[in-house]
């Protein structure tokens, strides 16, 4: 037992003790003001870090809600800037197309200097046309009016079938319903381009009447003759690809790869007049030339 009380915890109970009996009495007589200013010193440490995380969260919330309005006004100014370079974009590609197309016509005026060229671009196809009939931007107010020859600067498309004020309908070079006057441009024998169902299936039109020791031979190139008044002269029409005879009689014929792909065709030039334009053609004892007289060589 002796060695309880000497021992260092119980010394240590004792002055524990005996301090907190002092503190009692203390604040007993000093009054409430000690103990107040104890808890507020406890306290007081914790009130200050609530009313920072309040006030941070308050002002964390207030920034979220700014940025929040930023960002909708800076999405509708980013959408308002995507749509101005949209429609830059378009521009940039209607001149670009333009241009290419003027460079194309001046080419050919160079070449032709009677032509008046109007620029145009296929808007629509007839789906359901085997001979690639498609329709044009451009109508009667840009000077384009019933068979006025449609071309490239590659050669013959078609010609213009139907007419409003502000459209056209092109029949192209595969329908039946086109006949061209045409000349070999190597040994000058004449005929006449025609095309079929087969044929236009096939993606090739016919150089037909030609006589049976014709020198038309493969890789020969056919061009228009400028008669019948449709088409100009010497506008580009293909190339042999093999001489034929005909099934129906003793004449041949050639199979003429075109020199532009009517079904394909995007932008063309509407030749609107020339010289020698809606001149009938001359009566020529030949089956070429009264074929495509009947035809009215279009």
């Amino acid at each position: 037992m002796k060695g309880v009380f000497r021992s260092t915890g119980f010394k240590i109970l004792v002055v524990v003790l005996f301090a907190m009996f002092c503190l009692m009495l203390y604040t007993s007589n000093a009054g409430s003001s000690v103990t107040a200013k104890l808890f507020g010193f406890v306290t007081t440490p914790m009130q200050r870090i609530s009313t920072l995380v309040t006030n941070n969260a308050a002002v964390t919330a207030r920034s979220a809600a700014q940025s929040k309005d930023e960002l909708i006004a800076e999405n509708q100014k980013l959408k308002e800037q995507v749509d101005e370079l949209n429609k830059k974009l378009v521009n940039y590609y209607t001149y670009q197309q333009e241009n290419a197309q003027l460079r194309k016509f001046l080419e050919l005026k160079n070449e032709n200097r009677d032509f008046k060229p109007v620029s145009a671009a296929v808007i629509g196809r007839d789906p359901g046309s085997l001979f690639g009939q498609f329709t044009l931007d451009q109508g009667s107010q840009s000077g384009i009016s019933l068979n006025d020859p449609v071309v490239t600067e590659a050669g013959v498309v078609g010609w213009v079938s139907a007419v409003n004020s502000t459209y056209s309908q092109v029949t192209t070079i595969l329908s039946p319903e086109t006949k061209i006057s045409a000349i070999d441009k190597v040994n000058r024998e004449t005929g006449v381009v025609g095309c079929d169902i087969r044929s236009a299936d096939q993606g090739f039109v016919k150089f037909q009447y030609l006589s049976t020791g014709t020198r038309v031979k493969a890789g020969d190139l056919v061009v228009t003759n400028g008669i019948g008044g449709v088409y100009p002269r010497n506008l580009i029409i293909g190339t042999v690809r093999a001489v034929k005879h005909s099934q129906y009689d003793v004449s041949l014929y050639a199979e003429v790869t075109p020199a532009v792909n009517a079904k394909e065709v995007r932008d063309v030039m509407v030749i609107t007049a020339f010289q020698g334009k809606g001149q009938a053609m001359p009566s020529v004892a030949t089956p070429a030339s009264s074929s495509a007289s009947s035809s009215g060589g279009r």
